[in-house]
């Protein structure tokens, strides 16, 4: 799966650079990419507890980078 979070990038950014990103810059950060990949997941039937906690900016940020990345592992699975 292929975001494009922002509109001067010519690049598209796949879901597991954007948990990257996340890793390493905050998920304040990537808000608007973050907002694009949860709709993508609840479009294609990822768990919506998975998206809740990673949405969730009350959670602790090693809870929500997790949830991330079994977001993006579930992304995966149903591109395959």
């Amino acid at each position: 799966m292929t975001l494009r979070p922002y509109a001067f990038l010519m690049a598209p950014i796949t879901a597991l650079e954007l948990a990257e990103h996340v890793v390493t810059g905050g998920f304040v950060a990537q808000q608007d990419a973050l907002t694009a990949l949860y709709r993508t997941a609840r479009q294609n039937e990822v768990s919506d507890v998975l998206v809740a906690v990673a949405s969730d900016d009350t959670e602790p940020r090693a809870v929500r980078e997790r949830a991330l990345g079994r977001i993006v592992v579930q992304l995966a699975r149903t591109a395959a």
